[in-house]
Order: C-alpha cells, then structure tokens, then sequence
C-alpha cells in the first residue's frame, strides 16, 4: 500500500498533468486501501498549497492552477457524496463560506463536507460573502459554528470587516467561529488580525476538536 505522502505525490502530477480520470482514481483507490476521508482531505489540501505555490513563484501558468482546482472540486464531489449517504441531522448547525472578495471555494468544501460527516447542517454561503449579509443570516439561521476561509493575504482587509461584524453578535448566543486558509498557511500572523475562536491549519486539526468538542456543540443547540 502506498504511503500517504506518494499518494500526494501521484495526485499532485495528476493535477499538473490536468488528468481528471487519474486523480479520482488515485483518491478511490487510496479510500479502498482503508485510509480514512481525512487522511484524503489532507492529502487534497496540501497537494493544493503545493499547486498554490507553484504559482505564487511562476512555475505553473493560472490556466493549470485553475485545471487543478476544477479537478479537485470533481473529486470532493465525488468522494463527499458517498461519505454522507448516511447523514442525519442532529441538532447542530454551522455556516461556512469564503470571505468576502475571496472567490476561492475548495477549503470551505472540504469543511463543510467534514462538518456534515459529524452530522452538522450546514448552510453554504458559497464564495465571496458580501459582509453585509452575514450579520442578518447568522442570526436568522441560529447556527452554533461559523467557519470561513482567507485564501489570499489581499483578502485580509474584508476579513477584518467581518470581525467586526462578529463581534457584533450577542455574546450570549453568538456562534463559535473558526478560521483557516492558505492566507494563513503563508503567514500565520495574519491571524492577529481577525476575530475568532479556534484556528485550524489543517483538516486534522479540525477533525480532532470535533471528535473532542462535539458534546459541546450538540449542548449549544439544543
């Protein structure tokens, strides 16, 4: 069986390569080599910050990083349905998107797919949230999580407009708030910045405080 880290190596040529068929192969045959959706999910998310910088030092063209990104969405897709085809409701509910001016969307799939693994609604926002909507859903939903996404450093300045306006909310019934993206990944100070409760710097991370906390979520909803 290979390793993890081949498994990355394969996926990521099949993305420079611009080979859809190959990558979800890569992906199904890993899953039936018993590693788990999160094992895979890592290994998807820093195959895409290797992509990503690829093309922040000019080595790959925006066509190809943009080929990799299509390609990856197809097989989350793929690979998500399948994960969920149990899913059921429990109470929980969370709100995830990509800050405003942010049109990038991956991670914030990724998360919201493990999110509904541990049987968390979610309500997709999709990318590039105009700030001013996000107060007025937040509470009209009554959701207990928020997670959204920077992907670029450019983007930091809405992020900040968004901390305000989560901070904004009640105290006593105001959301817990996650935080991630490949912003971050390239300078984690960036996150001195802006509002939030818990910052994950990869999938695992997150994974873990669900297996750990997710008592504590079910508590907040009911």
């Amino acid at each position: 069986m290979p390793t993890l880290q081949v498994v990355k190596e394969r996926y990521t040529d099949a993305l420079l390569n611009g080979y859809t068929r190959e990558a979800y192969d890569i992906v199904k045959k890993a899953l039936e080599n018993q590693y788990s959706l999160i094992d895979i999910y890592t290994v998807i998310a820093e195959a895409m910050y290797s992509i990503g910088d690829l093309w922040e030092t000019n080595e790959i063209s925006i066509a190809q990083e943009h080929a990799a990104t299509a390609i990856t969405q197809f097989v989350l897709t793929q690979i998500s349905a399948e994960s969920i085809k149990d899913f059921q409701v429990e109470g929980k509910k969370a709100a995830v998107f990509s800050v405003e001016s942010n049109t990038h969307y991956l991670g914030i799939q990724m998360i919201k797919n493990l999110l509904n693994v541990y049987q968390i609604q979610t309500f997709d926002f999709g990318s590039n949230v105009p700030n001013s909507d996000i107060h007025e859903r937040i509470e009209t939903l009554g959701v207990d999580l928020v997670a959204y996404s920077v992907t670029m450093p450019e983007h930091i300045d809405k992020a900040i407009e968004l901390s305000e306006t989560l901070q904004m909310l009640d105290p006593d019934t105001r959301p817990v708030v996650i935080v991630g993206g490949y912003a971050f990944h390239q300078d984690e100070s960036l996150l001195e910045h802006v509002y939030y409760d818990y910052f994950f710097k990869t999938i695992h991370d997150l994974s873990r405080w669900l297996e750990k906390d997710k008592e504590f979520l079910k508590t907040r909803s009911s």
